[in-house]
Order: structure tokens, then sequence, then C-alpha cells
């Protein structure tokens, strides 16, 4: 409110001061000369030059966006932002005037500040999504996260989003989640090809939550085999360094049966080109004195309503074999970030395949394809169900081949 009023103050009262000695009264001399000064970073020149352009020409919107780049340039941000009120007021329309109002908000390095001058353009014009967009970013910034929430929901559906500003919503719908409760009930049908073809059931249940950017999350698994039961107890976070890079940390102890003794996981994630986002990473999982290592690179690209990953496990080296896992994931989001449906094709196991893994570890040189499909729905703001299901192929030790059918359900109560 007080930087509201010292801009309603600063209306009111700024009168353009005459720089010194300037008698030229050509306004169009005056703005090429103010340019050619800037262009050398003659800053307080320019300046004095755009102050008497303006005296004479009050309406010369050419060199008003000048001037507000000297008052950026000397990080005078309240009178450059009077400038840009006085050009949302009168010449909304007129080249450059919102990419300026954009920038402008970028240098405000004080989230409530920079929401506050927010506030007074919209009062000029109907902003369109980019606008917006860093409108819930910066009330993120600043905390009000259910603020931040309703816009970034109300804006995800916008056809004319660019592939960034997607990206930065679907992390402002990520961060803004506080608790979360969540249960998953696997269960995995196997031919008759294999010699133990008791279906395999896993439970896993789990709780999530964030601490400012960053998500902790403890999770228990179960896994029935018919034959032997083992137990899984995680924990995970997704440190956020910025608003480019965060990364994936997972740690898992077990009695060793059926799940490893100890698994440690850990990959960073850059986005980058403003679609893209890199990751790479490690698994290392220790089973009865042995370390099992897998390193991991993916890419993702994000492209209007569709999330595009591939990803590639290669190791661990196991009997004389190199194990490896390609696999490709696709999403299709609907109203939000969470309503979708995705898909998965792949090649061989990877290790963050909890429940069947051992299967590597059985028989690392065995071909194994698979693919599976699902749907991720919201029943209301707080309730989430995911379904999916899938079939498997693999190879198996006596020459034949066997196929897994795979069922997921999940339900996830956030709060």
């Amino acid at each position: 409110m007080k930087y509201r009023i010292a801009l309603i103050i600063l209306i009111i009262f700024s009168v353009p001061v005459s720089a010194q000695e300037i008698k030229e009264t050509n306004t169009d001399s005056i703005y090429f000369k103010a340019l050619d000064s800037y262009k050398k970073s003659n800053y307080k020149t320019s300046l004095q030059l755009t102050n008497r352009g303006l005296e004479l020409a009050p309406a010369y919107h050419d060199i008003r966006i000048l001037r507000i780049r000297n008052y950026w340039a000397f990080k005078n941000y309240d009178k450059a932002g009077v400038d840009l009120i006085y050009l949302f007021n009168n010449a909304p329309e007129y080249p450059g005037v919102t990419q300026m109002a954009n920038r402008h908000l970028s240098l405000i390095k004080e989230p409530v500040k920079a929401l506050e001058f927010v506030e007074i353009i919209e009062q000029y014009k109907n902003q369109g999504p980019e606008l917006k967009v860093l409108k819930a970013s910066l009330l993120l910034k600043a905390r009000a996260k259910k603020e931040a929430r309703d816009i970034a929901l109300d804006l995800f559906s916008n056809k004319n989003l660019t592939s960034d500003q997607r990206y930065t919503l679907q992390n402002i719908l990520r961060r803004t989640i506080s608790n979360e409760l969540g249960v998953n009930y696997q269960y995995i049908d196997f031919s008759e090809d294999y010699s133990k073809n008791d279906p395999w059931q896993t439970i896993s249940g789990e709780y999530l939550h964030y601490f400012g950017r960053s998500a902790i999350i403890g999770r228990l698994s179960q896994v029935d085999r018919g034959y032997d039961k083992a137990l899984l107890y995680e924990v995970e976070s997704y440190p956020v360094f910025s608003d480019r890079v965060y990364a994936f940390i997972n740690l898992g102890v077990s009695n060793g049966d059926i799940f490893p003794e100890l698994r440690t996981s850990a990959s960073v994630f850059v986005n980058v080109l403003k679609s893209f986002e890199l990751e790479a990473g490690g698994r290392l999982l220790h089973f009865s004195d042995q370390d099992y290592f897998t390193g991991i690179a993916g890419i993702t690209y994000y492209t209007g309503r569709f999330y595009l990953n591939t990803r590639a496990f290669i190791g661990p080296y196991r009997l004389n074999k190199m194990v490896q896992n390609y696999q490709f994931n696709i999403r299709y989001y609907f109203k939000d970030i969470d309503n979708y449906l995705f898909a998965r094709a792949g090649s061989g196991i990877s290790p963050d395949e909890r429940s069947i893994f051992t299967q590597v570890q059985e028989n690392p040189g065995l071909d194994v394809y698979y693919m599976n499909f699902g749907i991720n729905k919201s029943l209301g703001p707080k309730h989430i169900v995911q379904l999916s299901g899938g079939l498997l192929h693999e190879d198996l030790s006596n020459g034949n081949s066997g196929r897994q059918l795979v069922g997921n359900i999940g339900y996830r109560f956030r709060f």
C-alpha cells in the first residue's frame, strides 16, 4: 500500500526537469541523441535529453520508454514505474509496453512491492497470460500459496501458454502443496511359462510434506510374493535450488530378502532453453555384500499440453552382462497438472521398479519389453486417483518367454 501511495504522489507531482543548457527543440533530434548516449552507457546525458524531450512532447512514447531504461540504469524503479503507469494509462497498446512492464517487475527484488505494481497496471488493461504467470510466481515468493495456486490452476488450460510459461506453472502447482497422504496397490499376474506363477502384490503408503520449496517424503512398501514377504522403508527429498534447478534424493533400507538391504538414489534436474529439462544421476543398490551402480540420463520436453520424456539406465554389471533400461514416457494434460493421461514403453527393467527389479538380478542378460498406460484424475481439490495397467514380455532362462500383466491403483489426499 505504501508503494502504491508513493507512486500516486509521484504521478501527481512528477514534472520532467528540463536538462540544463539543452536548447534543442526538435524532439526527433533529441530522441536520437538520447538513444546514442544510452548506447554509449552515458545514462546521465541520455536522461537529461529524455527529460527535455518529454517536456516538449509528453506524448512522445519512444522517448518515455528510453527514459524508463535510463531510470533502470540508475535503479530508480519508482520513477520508472511512474512512466510505465503513464503508458498504460495513455497508450496501453503501444509496442513494447507490456514487455517493459514485465522487465520492470523482474528488476524489483521485493515480491510484495512488485505485486503492488502488478495490481496497479492490472487496472489499466486486461493483461495476457505472461503477466498472470509472473504474478503467480511473485505470490509464491511472497508465501501466498493459495493465491498463487488459484492463478496457476486457472491458467493451466490456457492454449496460448508458451512451453516456458507452462513449465513455470507446473513448478508453482508442485510447490503449493503442503501435505499429502498416499496409498498405492500393485498386482502382477504371471503367465504359465513361469516356474513360480503365484501373483505378486505390493502395497505402499507415504506421507509428503513441503518445507518451503522442498518436499520430504516418507514411504513404507510391502511386497507379497506368496513364497516370501518383505518391507522397504524409504525417505525421499526434492530440494529446490532455483527456478531452474532441483534434485531428487532417496534412501531406502530393507532386510535384503527381496528389496536391497540399502538403496541410495540421486538425480539433478536442470531446465534449459525454456522447454527442456535435463536429468543426470545414479542409483546404488547393496545386496548381500555386493554393490550395484546404475547411471541415469534423461531429457524431458514440454510442448503445449504434452510432457515427453526419455530416460536411460545403464548398469549394474551383473554376471558378465551390462544391465540396460531405455524408456519413453508421455503425458497429455487436461485442465491442470493433476489431470492427465500417461503411457510408458521401454526395454529392460530399471532399479526404480522396486517390486520387480530382482528379476534383473536373476536374469540380467534376458530381454524385457513392456508397455503400460493409465490416467491420473483429481476428484475435487484434495483427492487424486490413479489407475494404470500394462504388459511386460520377458525372456526366461528355460528358453521360453513369459508375460506379466501389471495393474496399479493409487489414491492421494492433499491438505
